[in-house]
């Protein structure tokens, strides 16, 4: 892994996600790019010389963005990071996917609000529109989430996934660094439904060498599930992969998934296949 991109707007959860992005790329031996989008009419008003300010207005955000960094790089075992800093003007989903893209970004790593907030984030919110607009691996940070040098790590899994290279890179770096298999669980909605061990063998060739467990749990509500589920094994962190129908959707684009969304507080990488 080279590049992290790491989008800020300077509040609490920025400073969080910016702490444990700085963790995973001292471990994966990655630079990080932090990113603040200024929207258009941000820091101007509507004068007809406002076209004349804007670039001193990004002098302003950069240096901003410089003294942000700082913060972070007294701290020892942290100084010797790569840190860029980057201001874009525009709008926040399309800026954040573009420069990730444009940067062949490894990941995007960005906070959210913690608990009551990832109901937001899903809902519409910039996090919840990169998600669904990048095609990078994302790990959505909640304010009150640290990071751990063991981690236990829940995929979350319709059995239909297919991770392509990039995913599959960023899952495995991410789980050596935190020293942590994978509990893979899938929720039987139907009760009278058993699970089928030919997709489990199909899943664990997709995963290849990543050390991993299954788990099956008989409820209707899924969200709620899986949300027990990470609770009682003290999960650190919940892995999903996006795909058309997949559980990425189930989960947080139907009005029923607002009850996990409401209670996830760990970290959730979401992978694309």
């Amino acid at each position: 892994m080279k590049t992290i991109l790491v989008p800020t707007d300077f509040s609490k959860c920025a400073n969080n996600a910016m702490m444990y992005a700085l963790e995973v790329a001292k471990r994966l031996g990655a630079k990080i790019v932090a990113l603040y989008v200024v929207y258009p009419s941000e820091g101007v008003d509507n004068s007809m010389y406002d076209a004349f300010m804007i670039d001193d207005y990004l002098d302003q955000r950069n240096k901003a963005m410089k003294s942000w960094i700082k913060k972070f790089k007294r701290s020892e075992h942290l100084k010797d990071i790569p840190v860029e800093t980057d201001c874009r003007v525009g709008f926040p989903v399309s800026v954040i996917s573009h420069v990730a893209a444009e940067l062949n970004s490894d990941m995007i790593i960005m906070g959210t609000t913690g608990a009551a907030g990832l109901k937001g984030v899903f809902l519409g919110s910039t996090a919840g529109g990169v998600l669904t607009t990048s095609h990078r691996p994302v790990l959505v940070i909640p304010k009150a989430a640290a990071f751990r040098n063991y981690a236990r790590f829940v995929m979350a899994t319709d059995f239909k996934m297919k991770l392509d290279k990039r995913s599959m890179q960023a899952l495995k770096g991410l789980l050596n660094i935190e020293h942590a298999g994978l509990e893979v669980v899938h929720i039987i909605e139907n009760p009278e439904k058993k699970p089928k061990k030919e997709e489990e063998v199909l899943l664990s060739q997709k995963l290849e060498d990543i050390p991993h467990l299954f788990h099956y749990i008989h409820d209707k509500n899924v969200p709620s599930a899986i949300s027990h589920f990470l609770e009682a094994i003290d999960a650190s962190g919940l892995v999903t992969v996006a795909h058309e129908h997949s559980l990425l959707h189930k989960l947080f684009f139907k009005s029923i998934s607002r009850s996990l969304a409401h209670h996830t507080t760990v970290p959730m990488l979401v992978l694309h296949g």
